[in-house]
């Protein structure tokens, strides 16, 4: 009977010991900024989609106050295959993926998106971590709309955590191009920073 019972204190130790250490994983996303040195994305007027967003990833986040761990994947720009970014994004076993590219449209510039995949395994706590992030980054009255979107993106699905697209800017609006090299960066950055500090 005392060992029995021993048994059963030890065991609910062990339990409580694993809560408390997940507990204390820290919140780790991952963003993956979109296309790479040699798919450039999109191309206007000798800029390209590539060289805007690594500009405004490498200053996307400002002071971290929560338990968080932020990953840049593929900082290099190495040319990878989706199933070879989403190899590489899964290995580091993120809580949140969040894929930053620019969109490309006639209809002016504000153009804004969070695209979603309902094939994705968290595609609930992905819709809820993207309702986030669109309430933050409206507080920047130019992109005080963002439109919500499902769509068949293969990297949202292939990926195994909440995982979501966020379309910044036009790419064919020479004002966004502006905006997100300029001053609107830092307003993007203080909105982005507040919304990680916000996850956990």
């Amino acid at each position: 009977m005392k060992k029995y019972l021993l048994f059963i204190l030890i065991s609910a130790f062990s339990i409580t010991v694993k809560a408390n250490c997940e507990d204390l994983k820290p919140f780790t996303v991952v963003i993956d900024r979109g296309h790479d040195a040699v798919d450039r994305g999109a191309i206007v007027e000798d800029e390209s989609e590539y060289e805007i967003l690594a500009a405004l990833v490498a200053e996307i986040t400002g002071e971290l106050t929560g338990d968080l761990n932020v990953i840049y994947h593929n900082p290099t720009g190495e040319h990878l295959t989706i199933e070879e970014r989403a190899a590489q994004i899964n290995a580091l076993k993120p809580d949140l993926v969040i894929s930053i590219h620019m969109g490309f449209s006639d209809n002016g510039p504000r153009q804004a998106a969070i695209i979603l995949n309902d094939k994705n395994l968290e595609f609930e706590k992905s819709k809820e971590h993207a309702s986030s992030l669109i309430t933050h980054l409206t507080k920047d009255a130019y992109f005080s709309t963002i439109r919500t979107e499902v769509n068949g993106m293969a990297l949202l699905e292939k990926v195994n955590s909440a995982a979501f697209i966020l379309e910044i800017g036009n790419m064919n609006a020479a004002r966004d191009r502006y905006y997100l090299q300029s001053n609107g960066s830092k307003r993007v950055s203080i909105n982005f920073t507040a919304f990680l500090n916000d996850l956990n």
